[in-house]
């Protein structure tokens, strides 16, 4: 479970009578991910929610489970049908599709975009990516996008992200679909374009609060982990009449309104 999700979700299930327990693994390894699921079904886990890589190890990990009768849910990112119960986040091609119109909207003038995103597995930056690309083509069809992958990892995204701004002098803006935000921000204040390049990214965080402030960072694209806590809690605990969850709103932050935070 991630862990926004978990501090969530902890308090009220207690208030419920329920345990929550968590286990991490390595990122990007569905090998370790699909044994962690497959572990739940002789720990007398009475539902999962967890973020999905989707790989076909994964899958089988996850129907193993519904063969168990052991209800599974994603948070945050999807996986390719399976038996997994339903998806609990925000609509991650609306979230694409949000940033692709702030960031032609910001732009000023023609010239290239950065896509930087944190590794294939992750359905919710696929979707993320479609969603970008489908409006700057659509819409600001005199920017052209290039991509980088950061392989959800700060120390490559900041490499990447330094190497392509010295060789393309005409970007205008980085979309950083996934992690790596704060890398990819000191890549662009290093280069002292910070609030000459548009940056727009997800999740708020302790992290990316400073770069918002600052204006490195223009907007943040965002899902509320408490919201997606509660409604995972509600799927689990009415699982039996759940087959979809509610939509999670895409929220936009800017430091305009980070006093509501």
């Amino acid at each position: 479970m991630h862990r926004g999700a978990r501090r969530g979700a902890r308090p009220r299930a207690e208030a419920r009578g329920a345990q929550v327990r968590t286990t991490f693994v390595e990122r990007m390894n569905p090998a370790a991910l699909a044994g962690a699921l497959a572990a739940c079904a002789g720990q007398g886990s009475g539902g999962v929610a967890f973020q999905a890589l989707d790989h076909p190890l994964v899958r089988e990990a996850v129907s193993q489970l519904a063969r168990a009768r052991i209800p599974v849910f994603t948070l945050c990112s999807d996986i390719a049908v399976t038996h997994r119960i339903a998806y609990v986040g925000m609509d991650n091609r609306a979230a694409g599709r949000t940033a692709g119109f702030l960031m032609g909207r910001f732009c000023n003038g023609p010239g290239k975009l950065v896509v930087v995103w944190g590794g294939q597995l992750y359905r919710s930056h696929e979707e993320r990516e479609i969603g970008f690309r489908a409006v700057v083509r659509q819409e600001f069809p005199w920017l052209h996008i290039i991509e980088v992958n950061g392989n959800d990892d700060p120390e490559i995204s900041f490499v990447c992200v330094s190497q392509l701004i010295a060789r393309h002098p005409d970007l205008r803006g980085v979309y950083c679909v996934g992690g790596g935000q704060a890398a990819v921000a000191r890549a662009i204040e290093k280069a002292h374009l910070a609030r000459k390049l548009v940056m727009i990214g997800h999740n708020f965080n302790d992290e990316t609060r400073p770069f918002l402030l600052s204006g490195t960072i223009d907007a943040i694209i965002h899902q509320d982990m408490t919201r997606i806590a509660e409604a995972a809690l509600e799927c689990l605990v009415g699982r039996d009449s759940v087959r979809s969850a509610p939509s999670i709103p895409v929220e936009i932050i800017t430091r305009e309104n980070l006093m509501h935070r």
